[in-house]
């Protein structure tokens, strides 16, 4: 960060709040598939081999606000690399794009499953694991960058 004290501040909350941001959308993607039965892998193998139905109107429904309010949050959080002097703007970005992507194939997951192109539900498991992953080291790379 360019010798600024006052970034600490907003940038460890946005921080914390992105964190808790990120562990209640898995929360909620669980227990729309059925967390709350008692065995996890009962659950995690259930998506993957029957996934819940879905229409194409739920789709859009479900869709849209996803797309605005994941893509607000990584724009918001990538920016902080703006400032950043100890990792390259060129792997910032890099990340950034394919944090994007991924977060399209995210959304679209259901898509593909609705439309029978994939009849399993591991690419929407695949899709989140990977932009849970990506965003986790974009958290870092502006926790690094503190």
């Amino acid at each position: 960060m360019k010798h600024f004290k006052l970034y600490h501040i907003p940038i460890a909350y946005m921080l914390v709040y992105v964190l808790l941001i990120l562990g209640t959308g898995i929360w909620l993607f669980l227990l729309s598939q059925g967390l709350e039965s008692a065995d996890m892998m009962q659950t995690l193998s259930q998506i993957v081999t029957l996934p819940e139905p879905k229409s194409l109107h739920n789709f859009i429904e479900v869709a849209t606000p996803h797309l605005f309010a994941m893509g607000t949050l990584i724009f918001v959080v990538a920016h902080f690399m703006l400032f950043s002097t100890n990792i390259p703007q060129r792997f910032s970005l890099h990340v950034s794009m394919l944090l994007f992507v991924v977060a399209l194939l995210n959304i679209a997951a259901y898509l593909l499953i609705i439309t029978g192109f994939v009849v399993s539900g591991w690419i929407k498991l695949l899709s989140m694991g990977l932009f849970v992953l990506l965003f986790v080291l974009l958290l870092i790379m502006v926790a690094f960058s503190l």
